[in-house]
């Protein structure tokens, strides 16, 4: 008896002293960043999506490894933290559903930047432009078919389903994106010369063109598609939605926006796209000599990229009181 009644006792000392432990607390994290991909290392080569933002804010910032996941997030002292989030819808939405859910982190008033690169119509606007998305759309979610089993009478190849609207139409908060699209608008954008050259193959209205801040619909598709009839086919399910103009097609966003819906940030995430080339070949060129051509935007989207998204993530960041508790909009 006196033997269990000393175990019993050694037992609540042991309780008492581990309750008396400080819990150890949740790092916050304000604005987490994403890049899908990296060209060579984090720094000090050729720039994919990732370098510049790693060189600005995470070299020599704490990393995790996160699950089994082939990513690393970083995350420096002033709570911003960032990683490559994998090319693709399966990869992009796993990426952000493992980063959200680690414990080891505060999320709670989080904002989720994404910058990558993205193709544009040479009728929306122009190489080395930056977007900053309102609304996205996925290019394949719905019924389709081609154009050879199109039924008599049918002016479309694409069919809304409802059943898909939740992940296949994706409103952002709208006072959000107005507020980066006012703080950005007026950003100097870098330019190339070979970028020039390669826009005058598309005319010489196109060959007068500057990048600029814009603002519209990014439109997701896990196929790289290319081609006049592709551009135009993203037109008809972007107005199948409902929704506005086509400006940007990759292949992440609609992804990034259902994992954040589900985690109850969407009215946090900012979608920031750079244009590194043309949905569409030019009139003398073919579809597979312009996936394989070099449209010299390239270099130059990934710094405007970073521009934009950098001047949303500092401001955001640098005035947190503020910010922190509720999100800002444009005055």
């Amino acid at each position: 008896m006196n033997r269990l009644l000393m175990v019993a006792t050694l037992l609540l000392a042991a309780l008492v002293a581990l309750s008396a432990q400080p819990v150890a607390e949740k790092q916050e994290v304000k604005v987490l960043v994403l890049g899908m991909f990296e060209v060579g290392e984090n720094k000090g080569d050729f720039a994919g999506e990732f370098q510049h933002f790693y060189e600005a804010y995470f070299d020599g910032a704490a990393s995790y490894e996160l699950n089994s996941l082939p990513l690393t997030l970083y995350v420096n002292e002033e709570g911003i933290a960032g990683a490559v989030a994998g090319m693709g819808k399966a990869q992009a939405s796993a990426t952000l559903t493992t980063i959200l859910g680690d414990p080891r982190f505060d999320f709670s008033q989080t904002y989720i930047v994404i910058s990558g690169c993205a193709g544009m119509s040479p009728e929306r606007g122009t190489l080395g432009d930056v977007v900053i998305a309102d609304e996205l759309v996925d290019f394949e979610l719905g019924h389709a078919w081609k154009e050879s089993d199109n039924p008599e009478g049918s002016s479309s190849l694409f069919l809304r389903s409802s059943g898909y609207d939740r992940s296949g139409y994706i409103k952002l908060n709208k006072e959000l994106a107005d507020w980066a699209y006012a703080l950005t608008k007026d950003t100097v954008l870098f330019d190339d010369k070979a970028a020039q050259v390669y826009r005058a193959n598309y005319g010489s209205a196109e060959a007068q063109e500057k990048p600029s801040v814009q603002m519209g619909v990014s439109v997701t598709g896990d196929s790289y598609w290319h081609g006049k009839g592709s551009s135009l086919h993203a037109d008809v399910v972007t107005q199948a939605y409902g929704a506005g103009t086509y400006m940007v097609t990759q292949m992440e966003d609609n992804a990034f926006g259902v994992a954040a819906m589900n985690a109850d940030k969407l009215d946090r995430l900012i979608v920031v796209r750079d244009v590194v080339n043309y949905d569409q070949p030019y009139p003398t060129q073919t579809v597979l000599e312009s996936l394989d051509a070099s449209s010299g935007a390239f270099s130059m989207g990934m710094k405007n990229g970073f521009a934009v998204a950098s001047k949303i993530i500092n401001t955001l960041a640098g005035n947190w009181d503020a910010y922190g508790p509720s999100t800002p909009r444009n005055q």
